[in-house]
């Protein structure tokens, strides 16, 4: 378990942010992933409607629908093929669109896949009538309080060049040509009111109203503009082309410098302030945040800063509802995401909490006080989104409701089957939610409000159903049915609300893919032969299951003889997780760390349970 700190932010009450180390979460540093690079694909198709997409023929995103994206995928620079089809279509059927990319080491690449044939007075089919534009995102740092602002013209049909500026037909990005690259501008951050212009008319004129558009700090945002095509009530036919744009708008975290600086994500889940201000060292972060949103990761320079929250609206001279001092030392400079959560202050002091491992309290830690209704409290907590286990996704649940008992996380039973590579079915299934049994399985341990993200990696598939319930209870405060979790994905869900029920209970759901390693997620096995799993490191203890050749698993350590090997897997007959022990003979695993071989010796000594 990570070690929780928390601070208050009340008023003009200031509180120090020393944490102790939290290791066992810490991400690895960049020059450890340099033959890696991401990419991200968006779905520019409003006249197809949602897509499945493929990345090296493995389904990663499942029912994508129109101007969403989904998270960065973490691989191994070089050529990989993209792909894309329609929900639910046979994985071998001719694709919508489909690529090849060379993604470069430390690089990141946007895969845009857009219209490019439309229905007219002959039906086009959806298959292949669509192409990718792939960008090169400049994630590069950037000075604090700015963003970044980019833009790509892929409306086909309307004006050969637009151009992204103000209703007064004022440009702000000049003159994007069709299909072609444009470069990046760095703003200060705010809220912005933006069109779309025709750069082919003098003067400027409006082709389509974007409205009021907040625009965070140290973030990335890509402006896409297709055609505004409704899809064919026809499946499978594409719908036809408009002269009307259709414009959205995507966000991204930029980096912070290398070896100098983290990456924080704010997340507001405090009902009490409906809209609020951010700052960060006297300068507008983040804009008109509304209950319920969040903010991408913000890469910001160095270690130490002032946190400053307004109520929305306020002046930058105005008294704040919270102010603190945000101070990362030395021993947690390898942890370099983090969540600062906004959540509804506490009526009365916490007691300091028993450490799970150690029996130490964070005596040290400042407590939480009475500061009154509505003043915002902000706990500043570690976020593991490492690199998970082939075949797994990390679940993550913070409890943001105060008043109500822990929060655990149920399914009444793991997906069946498991969806891979190898066995990915025709169509996606839709299973009737099924209602919460006792006593189910628990896919985290209890979530303290306030406390770092209770977490666990579980496998992948089609969950029917998820269900949030406060320990002592079996009435559950929320459901969600049919969830898909995907290998490599880090899920994290951020449950918010009152108690009483106004606001009602809700989920932030959040999803990161993972990047680096983690420190507990390090080395991964290839069973060679079959191989038996024995409760103890000894040939005289129970078997509890059986690994057969081919299959990937865990390696969590070696036994202090070096003649066995802890590991972890999923039971391929009722896709269950098992731990146990299996002989480190030669021949029987292979075992590797980013690709490269490990030696059994080399492994760590397992000491857990």
């Amino acid at each position: 378990m990570m070690l929780k700190k928390r601070f208050l932010l009340a008023l003009t009450l200031t509180l120090f942010i020393l944490l102790r180390p939290v290791t066992q979460t810490a991400t690895v540093n960049a020059q450890q992933t340099v033959n890696t690079g991401s990419v991200r694909i968006v779905n520019a198709l409003p006249g197809i409607g949602a897509i499945d997409v493929y990345l090296d023929n493995e389904r990663v995103a499942f029912s994508l629908t129109p101007a969403t994206a989904t998270t960065y995928f973490e691989t191994v620079a070089g050529r990989h093929a993209l792909a894309v089809r329609a929900v639910g279509a046979d994985p071998l059927s001719a694709p919508i669109a489909d690529v090849l990319i060379d993604l470069s080491a430390n690089a990141s690449q946007t895969a845009v896949v857009y219209q490019k044939n439309f229905s007219g007075d002959d039906v086009v089919a959806a298959a292949q009538s669509a192409a990718f534009f792939i960008i090169n995102d400049d994630r590069n740092p950037i000075q604090l309080g700015k963003t970044r602002l980019t833009a790509v013209h892929l409306a086909v049909g309307t004006p050969q060049r637009l151009s992204i500026g103000y209703p007064s037909g004022e440009a702000l990005l000049y003159q994007l040509n069709l299909e072609q690259p444009y470069g990046t501008i760095d703003i200060d951050a705010g809220s912005y009111s933006l069109a779309v212009l025709n750069a082919d008319a003098v003067p400027n004129t409006v082709i389509e109203r974007l409205g009021e558009q907040n625009l965070n700090a140290n973030t990335l945002y890509t402006v896409i503009v297709v055609p505004n095509v409704t899809p064919s009530a026809e499946q499978g036919v594409v719908g036809a082309l408009s002269a009307q744009t259709r414009t959205f708008i995507l966000s991204t975290a930029l980096e912070p410098p290398p070896d100098d600086g983290l990456l924080l994500r704010v997340i507001h889940a405090a009902h009490s302030t409906a809209v609020l201000d951010l700052y960060v060292d006297e300068r507008l972060i983040i804009s008109r945040m509304n209950y319920g949103d969040f903010s991408e990761y913000l890469g910001m320079a160095n270690y130490s800063h002032t946190v400053t929250v307004r109520r929305f609206g306020d002046a930058p001279t105005a008294p704040p509802i919270g102010r603190a001092n945000l101070v990362i030392n030395q021993n947690n400079r390898d942890q370099r995401t983090w969540t600062l959560l906004i959540s509804n202050s506490i009526q009365s002091t916490i007691p300091p909490t028993p450490l799970p491992g150690d029996g130490a309290s964070i005596s040290s830690a400042p407590s939480l006080v009475n500061t009154g209704n509505g003043v915002v409290a902000l706990e500043l907590l570690p976020d593991d989104v490492s690199r998970t286990q082939q075949g797994f996704a990390r679940v993550r649940l913070l409890n943001a409701i105060n008043g109500l008992p822990p929060l655990i996380l149920f399914t009444p039973a793991y997906p069946q089957p498991v969806i891979t590579t190898t066995a990915v079915p025709n169509a996606r299934p839709t299973p009737t939610p099924t209602p919460f049994p006792a006593p189910g399985i628990n896919l985290v341990p209890a979530a303290i409000f306030g406390e770092v993200a209770s977490e666990n990696e579980v496998p992948v598939g089609l969950y029917n159903q998820l269900t949030f319930i406060p320990t002592g209870s079996t009435n559950p405060v929320l459901a969600l049915n049919n969830v898909q979790f995907v290998s490599g994905v880090v899920y994290t869900f951020v449950v918010t609300g009152s108690p009483t029920g106004n606001p009602p209970i809700q989920v932030i759901r959040l999803e990161d893919y993972g990047t680096g390693l983690s420190l507990r997620r390090t080395f991964a096995g290839q069973i060679v032969v079959n191989a038996r799993v024995r409760q103890g490191p000894d040939t005289t203890s129970g078997i509890v299951g059986s690994i057969p050749a081919d299959s990937r698993v865990e390696v969590l350590g070696r036994s202090a003889n070096n003649q066995w090997l802890r590991v972890r897997y999923i039971n391929p007959l009722n896709n269950s997780l098992i731990e146990g022990w299996i002989s480190a003979t030669s021949g029987l695993i292979s075992i590797q760390r980013l690709g490269a071989d490990v030696a059994v010796s080399s492994l760590p000594e397992y000491t857990g349970p």
